[in-house]
C-alpha cells in the first residue's frame, strides 16, 4: 500500500469516527429532548411561571379588531402568544401565565419557538437589571438607543420598529451578538493583554507561551461574558465553534477548511439540536462557508488589506439570496450594510470603551438620525426552488472558481429587480 493511500485511509477512517461520535450524541440529546416533550405535554395547561416579556405590540385582524402580539420567554423557550386585552405589560415584565399545550408539536417544541395560546395572566414586580447593564443602558435618555445598545452589548431584544431600521441597512448580523463579536472581543483583549503579559513573561517565566496563555485568559473572560448575557444560544454556538477552531489550532491542523467548518457544524448539532430550525445558525454557517470559499479560491491573488475589502463585498452578495428567502425586504441601502461592517471593526470596541468610562451617549443623535434614514425598498420574494438551486450550486463551487463567481454575483440580478 503506498503512503498516499495509507494516509488517506487513515484520514477517513478519522472522519467517520468524528462524524460517529457526533451522529450518537445527537441521538441521544434528540431523545432526551423527545422525553422532555412528552412529560411537557402531560400537562394540557401548562403553567409558565417567571417568564420575561420580551416584546408586545398590536395588530388588526381580518374582522378589524384589535388584538395584541407577545414574545414571551420562560427559562427553557421562547415563544408566542396573542391577547384580545391590553394588559398594559411593559418589556421586560416578569409574568406568570398558563398556556395551552394541545397543539405543540415536537418539531415546534424542539426549536424551543412556538405559537401557542394562553390565558390567566398574572403580572409580577419586574426584576432589577444586572449593575453593569443599567450602568450601560443609562448612560443613554432615547429608548431606541438603549434597545441599540442592550442588544449590542448584552443580548437584550429590540422592538420591531428598531429591527426595522436595522434590516433597511442589512445589518442585523452587527446587533446579534455572535461569532463577529467574539473574533473582535478576543482581538482587542489580546491587543491591550499582550504587552503587560510580555513585561512579565520575559522577566519571571520565559518558558511559558505567550498566545497560548492568553488565549486561555481570554476564552475564560468570554465564558463569563456568555454567563452575563444568559448563554444567548448565538453567542454560545460561536464560542463551541471557537473553541474548537483553537483546539485544531494548536493541533497544528487547518482551521480555514470546509471538513473543519462540517465538523464545527456537527458538533454544534449534536450538542444542540435545536439548532436544526435556527435561521440565524444557518446564517452564521453560510457566512462563514462563503468567506472560506473566498479564501479557497481567490485570496492567493491580493494582499491581506485587499482580501480583507473583497471579502466583505463577496460575502455581501453571497449572502443577498438567502437572506431573501427569509427576510424579502430589499434597498439600495442595504448596499451601505458592506461598509458598515468594516466600521463596525472601530465602531464596537471604541462605543465598549466610552461606555465603560461613562461617555457612552456621545453619539447618541446622529444614531438616531441614522436609523431613521430610509431609501426605498420593497419585498422580493424568493421561490424555494430557487433557494436550493442556489445553494447546490454554491457547494458544487467548492470545485469550480468560476462557477462561485457566477453564484455569488447573481445576487446583483435582485438589486436591479428593485427599480423594475
Amino acid at each position: 500500500m503506498s503512503v498516499f493511500r495509507k494516509s488517506f485511509l487513515i484520514r477517513y477512517q478519522e472522519f467517520i469516527f468524528l462524524f460517529g461520535v457526533c451522529l450518537s450524541i445527537f441521538i441521544f440529546n434528540l431523545c432526551l429532548e423527545y422525553k422532555n416533550y412528552l412529560d411537557f405535554k402531560q400537562s394540557k395547561h401548562h403553567l409558565i411561571e417567571n417568564a420575561v416579556l420580551l416584546q408586545n405590540y398590536a395588530k388588526i385582524n381580518k374582522n378589524g379588531k384589535k388584538y395584541f402580539v407577545l414574545k414571551i420567554k420562560s427559562k427553557d423557550f421562547s415563544f408566542y402568544t396573542t391577547t384580545f386585552k391590553d394588559l398594559n405589560l411593559s418589556i421586560n415584565q416578569n409574568l406568570n401565565l398558563r398556556i395551552i399545550t394541545k397543539n405543540l408539536t415536537f418539531k415546534d417544541y424542539l426549536a424551543k419557538s412556538f405559537y401557542v395560546p394562553s390565558y390567566d395572566f398574572v403580572p409580577l414586580q419586574t426584576k432589577t437589571q444586572n449593575a453593569l447593564v443599567e450602568y450601560f443602558l443609562n448612560q443613554h435618555k432615547d429608548t431606541k438607543i438603549k434597545e441599540l445598545y442592550g442588544a449590542l452589548f448584552f443580548a437584550l431584544n429590540i422592538s420591531p420598529e428598531l429591527r426595522n431600521d436595522v434590516n433597511h441597512y442589512g445589518i442585523a448580523h452587527l446587533i446579534a451578538i455572535s461569532g463577529y463579536h467574539i473574533g473582535l472581543l478576543f482581538s482587542v483583549i489580546f491587543f491591550i493583554l499582550a504587552p503587560l503579559y510580555s513585561f512579565f513573561q520575559k522577566r519571571y517565566f520565559p518558558y511559558r507561551n505567550l498566545r497560548l496563555d492568553l488565549s486561555l485568559m481570554i476564552f475564560t473572560l468570554l465564558l463569563a461574558y456568555a454567563y452575563l448575557i444568559g448563554f444567548v444560544p448565538s453567542f454560545v454556538r460561536s464560542l463551541i465553534m471557537a473553541f474548537f477552531g483553537f483546539y485544531l489550532l494548536i493541533k497544528n491542523i487547518k482551521i480555514f477548511s470546509f471538513t473543519t467548518l462540517f465538523f464545527s457544524v456537527c458538533i454544534a448539532l449534536s450538542l444542540y439540536p435545536k439548532l436544526l430550525f435556527s435561521v440565524g445558525f444557518l446564517f452564521s454557517i453560510m457566512g462563514v462557508f462563503y468567506i472560506f470559499l473566498y479564501i479557497h479560491h481567490f485570496s492567493k491573488y491580493f494582499n491581506v488589506f485587499i482580501n480583507a475589502v473583497f471579502v466583505n463585498f463577496w460575502t455581501f452578495f453571497a449572502m443577498s439570496l438567502p437572506v431573501l428567502y427569509f427576510f424579502p425586504l430589499i434597498s439600495y441601502q442595504q448596499i451601505f450594510g458592506v461598509f458598515l461592517s468594516m466600521l463596525f471593526v472601530l465602531f464596537y470596541p471604541c462605543e465598549l470603551f466610552l461606555h465603560i468610562i461613562g461617555f457612552g451617549g456621545i453619539l447618541d443623535e446622529f444614531l438616531l438620525k441614522f436609523l431613521e434614514f430610509k431609501l426605498y425598498a420593497t419585498n422580493l420574494s424568493v421561490n424555494f426552488w430557487i433557494f436550493l438551486t442556489y445553494i447546490l450550486l454554491s457547494l458544487l463551487s467548492i470545485r469550480f472558481a468560476s462557477l462561485a463567481l457566477l453564484c455569488v454575483f447573481s445576487n446583483l440580478i435582485a438589486f436591479v429587480l428593485i427599480s423594475i
